[in-house]
């Protein structure tokens, strides 16, 4: 007998230093907090301290495997999952997850889920990301690099501002189609605008504005 301790009672009453056998003994999970455990031994309940080994966070209905030393009672592992929910892999200071010599992989048959409050990096000599649907929700995005290729069947954007700024700009494309509901700008030192075969402008009114010379050439010239 380990203990002895009144049902609607808080104090436990050892009959022993430490009910626990020195090569450890399973206890029931009863609460959990900052400073470590409360652990079960039939009515007895005594602290125990998460050992570093036991990565896998106790959680009350767990049970856990406890070890007694000279400075208490450690849980060392955790040996049963009492309810039906994830298990946390904690690790106080940080944690570095290496495979030498070989893959490390992550799997996850519904989802895998990174979160930080901070910063995410993830750094590769090759990056390859592959997936059916993809979903950015960012606010800011700063691209620095030095190419980019992309092959797409369509692209959409839609925003409330978009500005380009480069030393040069080309497009090539079979048909293009612009639509401007209000108004249109354009500055430029040159403008060449040329059809190998027809040009057409049209408006409820044209202006066309020279300060020294306005030329108009062809073999056919109409008016009116």
């Amino acid at each position: 007998m380990s203990a002895v301790a009144g049902r609607n009672s808080d104090v436990v009453l050892p009959l022993r230093p430490t009910p626990v056998a020195p090569f450890g003994e399973l206890a029931l999970v009863a609460d959990t907090s900052e400073a470590g455990l409360t652990v079960e031994f039939g009515s007895a309940r005594l602290p125990a301290r998460v050992a570093l080994s036991c990565l896998i966070q106790p959680e009350p209905g767990d049970r856990v495997l406890v070890v007694s030393t000279r400075e208490g009672l450690w849980a060392v592992a955790l040996v049963e999952r009492g309810q039906q929910r994830p298990l946390n892999l904690t690790a106080h200071g940080g944690l570095n997850i290496t495979a030498i010599d070989g893959p490390l992989r992550v799997t996850g048959d519904m989802m895998v889920e990174i979160t930080s409050p901070r910063k995410v990096s993830i750094t590769a000599g090759d990056l390859t990301v592959h997936g059916r649907t993809a979903r950015l929700l960012l606010d800011d995005v700063l691209h620095i690099g030095r190419q980019i290729t992309a092959h797409v069947g369509r692209v959409k954007l839609m925003g409330e501002l978009l500005e380009t700024l480069v030393d040069r700009l080309l497009a090539r494309a079979k048909r293009s189609y612009r639509f401007v509901e209000e108004g249109e700008h354009l500055r430029s030192g040159h403008i060449d605008y040329r059809a190998t075969e027809t040009l057409h402008v049209r408006g409820r009114n044209a202006f066309i504005t020279a300060e020294a010379i306005a030329k108009i050439d062809g073999d056919q010239i109409h008016m009116g």
